[in-house]
């Protein structure tokens, strides 16, 4: 049996790729610094179930977390690490971000969160200040159509 040892490029020491990637960035987070962590809340729902999805920002109560005129329990404290539903009356053991460098919009912001200046500038002053918030420049189907 003969064994087909052909490189499949068009010349010996010319690189035929078609295509090249690189980066490996997840779509929500900025590097290592400051690393990730994640703290366990309680949430308790009152009133209606309460619905939290994985990259929710919310408020210390774990509500959405308001913007306009809010008082800082209110604002966004926390970043869901995880989605669940908590039912009506109960209490439940959350996991949430509370230091990271997160992708803007990677993240589900609140309706009064309605622009980039408010976004970038949503944990300052919460119980979580080493979250940051950016916006990227540019990503892979930017640079490479």
């Amino acid at each position: 049996m003969a064994v087909d040892n052909k490189v499949p490029y068009s010349e010996p020491g010319i690189a035929g790729f078609e295509k090249e990637s690189w980066g490996n960035k997840q779509n929500w987070q900025y590097g290592d610094t400051p690393a990730l962590t994640t703290q366990v809340v309680q949430f308790t729902a009152s009133g209606a179930d309460l619905e939290i999805g994985f990259l929710d920002v919310l408020a210390t109560d774990g509500g959405a977390a308001l913007q306009t005129g809010a008082t800082a329990p209110d604002r966004a404290n926390y970043i869901a690490a995880m989605p669940i539903t908590i039912t009506n009356g109960t209490t439940a053991s959350v996991s949430v971000y509370v230091t990271g460098h997160f992708e803007m919009n990677a993240l589900t912001w609140p309706a009064s969160y309605d622009t980039d200046a408010k976004k970038a500038a949503a944990f300052q002053g919460s119980v979580s200040p080493t979250i940051f918030v950016s916006k990227g420049k540019f990503d892979s189907d930017a640079i490479y159509p």
